[in-house]
């Protein structure tokens, strides 16, 4: 197992390299998603999820519609968060673009939270430490941690296997790493409150069931792709937008509404999945070593 979580690390740590070569201003969001997407499927693997492109107060859960006419701006902070998978097992990490220096503070917070998050990261430490030790830097750096994100347990198909990684210190997360477990760590920081809601937009979905009588031809062409992960629907050109809006009310689909900080302040991410061994954390995609 860790040999192949190993190769796709290398894997999404070469697509967030080219993704941070795409990401200039004026490029267009739904280009970037596309290119990595098409990389990663190139280099024998399969997108665990669509790339994320997620812009200021938008935390996460954005990517491209069909047809998206987003671009970079100029200036501002822009996230970049990539998955993939071989058979299942799955790497997840992400990286923060700060576009003029008003916004590097913001964006080297997270950063320096996560590298005390995997340093943190051993056997026998609780989760709750490690949040301790991430809401202590971004909190060093003058920022807030936003509170409900948290990291993940992962395991073979499914992204959010139940244990969480707080960003802050929270007892309730009171379970201890084990050799063996997998777990995507991804403070982020922000210059509002520390909360984020659901925005309008839905562009993330995946399957919420395996049998309908409608909406079986639908269910059976996701499948073939995305299996139980999170997919969109600029993947399927053949289902249309309505089809897909029809079958998230029939329940047949579950969707990730756009995720916005409260106030709308800017936020940062930087993520790894790391493999817990005997006695420290594996980094799978070297997110560390990209900036």
């Amino acid at each position: 197992m860790l040999r192949i979580l190993r190769q796709v690390g290398d894997v999404v740590h070469k697509a967030l390299r080219y993704a941070l070569d795409l990401t200039q201003p004026g490029t267009p969001v739904l280009e970037i998603c596309e290119k990595v997407e098409a990389f990663i499927r190139a280099n024998d693997a399969k997108p665990a999820f669509p790339v994320n492109i997620s812009i200021n107060e938008v935390a996460a859960h954005y990517t491209a519609k069909r047809g998206d006419d987003l671009t970079i701006p100029k200036t501002g902070l822009v996230k970049i968060d990539i998955g993939a998978h071989r058979d299942g097992y799955i790497v997840d990490a992400a990286v923060t673009v700060a576009l003029g220096p008003v916004f590097v503070n913001l964006a080297k917070a997270a950063r320096a939270a996560l590298e005390a998050a995997v340093n943190a990261a051993k056997p026998g430490v609780k989760a709750w430490q490690i949040g301790d030790a991430v809401e202590r830097v971004i909190k060093n750096y003058g920022f807030k941690p936003v509170y409900n994100l948290t990291g993940h347990k992962i395991e073979r198909y499914l992204l959010h296997a139940g244990y969480v990684i707080p960003n802050y210190l929270d007892k309730s997360a009171s379970q201890a790493l084990s050799p063996g477990d997998i777990y995507a760590i991804e403070p982020f920081s922000t210059n509002g409150e520390g909360y984020v809601v659901d925005g309008k937009e839905i562009t993330i979905f995946r399957l919420a069931r395996m049998r309908h009588k409608v909406f079986q031809p639908l269910i059976d062409v996701v499948s073939s792709e995305a299996g139980p992960l999170p997919f969109t629907p600029r993947w399927f050109p053949q289902i249309d937008d309505n089809t897909i809006a029809m079958a998230l009310k029939a329940g047949v689909l579950h969707g990730y509404e756009v995720l916005v900080e409260r106030s709308r302040g800017f936020v940062a991410q930087y993520e790894d999945t790391v493999y817990i061994g005997e006695d420290s954390a594996v980094p799978l995609a070297r997110t560390l070593d990209l900036l």
